[in-house]
C-alpha cells in the first residue's frame, strides 16, 4: 500500500490545501520506502489521476474542496483530510489507527479569486 501526503517541503509538514499542493511525501507501508515527488504540474482534478497513475492507495491531506473531494473519491483513492502536523508523525498515527479524519476540513470552493 503506498500512502501520498499534501507537503510542505519547509517545514516538513502537510500543506494545508490539496489543490495548490506543489509536492507530496510517498510511503509505501510494504517497502518502508519513503520519498518526496513534485505535484507533475497537476491541480485540483488532474491531482487525482496523477496518484493513482503511481499507485496511491490513499491521499492524506489538511484541507480539501468539495472538487477535490469528488476527483479524489472518483479517482478510487481512500481520501483523510484534515491532517496536521509533522509528515512523520502523521504516518505514525495512520499506521497505528489514531490518525483522526476530520471532514470539517472539507470546504466549498468557488474557485474564485485564489486560485489561478
Amino acid at each position: 500500500m503506498k500512502i501520498a501526503i499534501t507537503y510542505d517541503k519547509d517545514t516538513n509538514t502537510v500543506f494545508q490545501h490539496f489543490g495548490r499542493t506543489e509536492h507530496f511525501y510517498l510511503y509505501d507501508v510494504d517497502s518502508k520506502e519513503e520519498k518526496v515527488i513534485d505535484n507533475g504540474g497537476y491541480s485540483h482534478h488532474d491531482l487525482a489521476p496523477y496518484l493513482k497513475s503511481l499507485c496511491v492507495d490513499t491521499l492524506i491531506c489538511g484541507g480539501i474542496g468539495s472538487h477535490g473531494v469528488e476527483a479524489v473519491t472518483s479517482s478510487g483513492l481512500n481520501l483523510i483530510p484534515g491532517a496536521v502536523g509533522d509528515v512523520k508523525e502523521v504516518i505514525k498515527a495512520y499506521l497505528d489507527g489514531s490518525l483522526v479524519t476530520n471532514y470539517n476540513a472539507v470546504h466549498c470552493c468557488s474557485h474564485e479569486g485564489h486560485h489561478n
